[in-house]
């Protein structure tokens, strides 16, 4: 379990990624700051992403959304989330899991209704806002608001 105490974490833009026909805007966090002077190569990052989205884009889905790799203190997370609707996210956390030859892949928590921690909020809720300024205020999702909402990224402290 973790301590009962809050200390800010680094949370650095990546560049996006494309996996299965939906552009990720990418975001590393970090709880030790030091850890993001090694940065996962990006077709690693895809390769994980794609693992979560398995298939193409369903009924209501946008072709946008987030991903979250959230270095952390009692282990490293994945969350991916991928708008739908006009005002809705899909949503998946993943944990890694280090098989016996050193290769790290990430798969379901075992506490399944986890949604995010404190830190990840934060990162959800500006998401959450650049979808609503690019997306909803707009009353539409063309290309204009797309480029609009993957411009938008967050790097700092949360």
């Amino acid at each position: 379990m973790n301590p009962l105490t809050y200390s800010p974490r680094l949370v650095k833009a990546l560049p996006p990624l494309d996996v299965h026909g939906r552009t990720l805007k990418v975001y590393g966090m970090f709880a030790e700051p030091e850890r993001a002077a090694t940065l996962p190569e990006p077709e690693w990052l895809r390769r994980q992403a794609a693992s979560v989205l398995t298939g193409p884009l369903e009924e209501g889905d946008h072709p946008v959304g987030f991903l979250i790799l959230h270095y952390g203190m009692d282990g490293d997370y994945l969350l991916v989330s991928q708008w739908y609707d006009a005002n809705m996210i899909k949503h998946w956390v993943r944990g890694s899991v280090v098989d016996a030859a050193g290769d790290t892949t990430f798969e379901p928590l075992e506490q399944r209704d986890l949604v995010a921690c404190v830190w990840e909020l934060e990162v959800m809720r500006f998401e959450r806002d650049a979808w609503v300024k690019t997306v909803l205020a707009r009353g539409r999702f063309d290309e204009a608001s797309r480029e609009a909402y993957l411009a938008m990224t967050f790097s700092g402290w949360v």
